[in-house]
């Protein structure tokens, strides 16, 4: 825009959304206001360009005196400066501005400023600081006296810094609990909260503990930790003393003789997060007498009704633990299904990445109608073969049962399909109406098991059998399924042994070019 353009619209607007300045403009714009050729202006966010990356600091001297002449004439919510870099001294005269008005600065020039806060320590010109340019630190490094004199100060205004880039502060925590309704942590780690929990437990100062669950954002994270019987109890006493807290104990070590106390203090918390390890361990305290299994809802609610025993569940898992399925034992099932008799409403339950014996997942059938479940093809293959229970009526509540937990969906893909699963996957589908879509491809499928599954097909919206063996002799039962059914939106048939595929062609539901 030209100099001229710029005039005339700086004549004709009363109020902008946003507007961005070069150097050069703002320095004109301090003269044409001065010889009235620029009308009051309302603008929501002002924007300093510079046409160069390096301005002079006489220059910037100039600039960001004009700006400050600016704002005695035109109404500007806010001042972003952060693609300039600007020396501390030359910030005063807009912190020092009596209308409301918010300051934005990149990295450099806040750590400057904070600096000479530091330096000069006025406190009119802080309270200024930190009512235009706000609290937020975290991209500051700091040190203890420039922290402390920020946080001594008189203004209701919180402080957030990074913990990652101020370590210093794991050393200081004793002298930073007087300051907690006044600073929150962003990235804490693991031991800086386990001391400072610790801290609060052995002075039993259970009057700071709303103002450091604030200052941590509800959150305990403990992950990787080893605890020891004191950490445990100042785990707890934390507990005891707050509400709706979130706890992390990813890969933590709990002793054993402290897993009962911690469950049962669960009902504080508003969310757990454990690795698979630790929730088996939770898993088995539940189940363990008629009063643990008392605690079972409220571990089910904390852990957002998700029982997750795959390795997704896990942090920091090494090449070792990725490879390695959890084997869950008879007695893993049956603490399992135990603990979901007392959920209240649907629970996701996830063994995808778990090894599970036939005799073990016999225990979790009369549950499954309380779950969604996630699984391993193999153990979903194991859980289609013992479908045919003991007698008709256990056969149809099996077989409702795992079509629910299932969704409606099963893929069955690139698993080997015997007669015993066709037959369990038969009765399946011969008991239960929800399962919508299908998945057979690369199992190996021949037309005489293929011809075990064909009458009970009908009810699978979409059937994927490619990449198996079924050859010409099987098209007139294909054609058919789909003639007679016409719920059948899709079966696809892509590279299997048939030769001859033009009777397919006449059906748009087969999938097979």
């Amino acid at each position: 825009m030209s100099v001229r353009e710029t005039s005339l619209l700086f004549r004709r607007t009363t109020q902008l959304h946003s507007l961005k300045l070069s150097n050069n403009t703002a320095l004109r714009l301090f003269g044409w206001i001065r010889r009235g050729r620029v009308a009051c202006l309302a603008v929501d966010e002002l924007s300093l360009v510079p046409k160069t990356t390096q301005l002079s600091e006489r220059v910037l001297l100039k600039v960001l005196s004009s700006l400050a002449s600016v704002l005695r004439h035109w109404s500007v919510r806010r001042f972003d400066l952060t693609e300039l870099s600007i020396f501390a001294q030359g910030l005063t005269s807009l912190l020092l501005h009596d209308g409301p008005l918010t300051i934005k600065l990149n990295e450099e020039s806040l750590q400057q400023l904070l600096d000479l806060l530091h330096e000069i320590q006025d406190e009119d010109l802080t309270c200024s600081f930190f009512s235009k340019v706000g609290g937020d630190l975290t991209s500051c490094c700091l040190n203890w006296e420039v922290l402390q004199y920020l946080l001594q100060q008189s203004s209701a205004q919180t402080i957030t810094v990074n913990l990652r880039k101020n370590c210093f502060l794991q050393e200081r925590i004793t002298r930073l609990l007087p300051f907690l309704d006044r600073i929150v942590f962003k990235r804490p780690s693991p031991s800086f909260v386990l001391t400072a929990i610790r801290e609060i437990y052995e002075a039993q100062t259970c009057h700071m503990i709303p103002s450091l669950l604030r200052s941590l954002d509800h959150v305990i994270n403990l992950t990787c930790r080893e605890l020891d019987l004191v950490d445990c109890a100042a785990l707890l006493f934390i507990l005891q003393h707050s509400d709706r807290v979130k706890v992390n104990l990813q890969w933590t070590s709990i002793p054993t003789e402290e897993i009962e106390s911690i469950l049962f203090t669960l009902d504080k918390a508003s969310q757990l997060s454990v690795d698979r390890k630790l929730l088996l361990r939770f898993i088995h305290c539940c189940a363990a007498s008629d009063d643990q299994q008392g605690a079972a809802s409220g571990l089910l609610r904390t852990l957002q009704h998700r029982l997750d025993l795959s390795c997704s569940s896990c942090v920091e898992l090494t090449e070792k633990d990725q490879s390695e399925p959890l084997s869950l034992t008879f007695a893993d099932c049956r603490a399992v299904s135990t603990i979901l008799r007392h959920s209240s409403r649907n629970t996701q339950l996830d063994l995808r990445d778990c090894e599970v014996e036939d005799s073990s997942l016999d225990l979790l059938f009369p549950v499954l109608d309380r779950v969604r479940l996630g699984a391993s093809k193999a153990v979903l293959l194991q859980l289609v073969s013992l479908v045919p229970g003991s007698s008709e009526r256990d056969t149809v509540r099996r077989g409702e049962s795992l079509c629910r937990a299932l969704g409606g969906e099963l893929d069955l893909s690139h698993t080997t399909l015997n007669q015993s699963a066709c037959e369990g996957l038969a009765r399946m589908l011969d008991f239960s109406d929800g399962l919508t879509e299908l998945d057979l491809s690369h199992c190996q499928l021949t037309d005489q098991l293929l011809l075990t599954l064909i009458t009970h097909l009908h009810k699978v919206q979409v059937l994927d059998l490619s990449h198996n063996k079924i050859t010409d002799a099987a098209t007139h039962r294909l054609l058919q399924l789909v003639s007679t059914n016409p719920s059948i939106e899709a079966v696809r048939l892509f590279n299997n042994n048939i030769v001859d595929r033009t009777p397919f062609k006449k059906d748009k539901q087969f999938e097979i070019w």
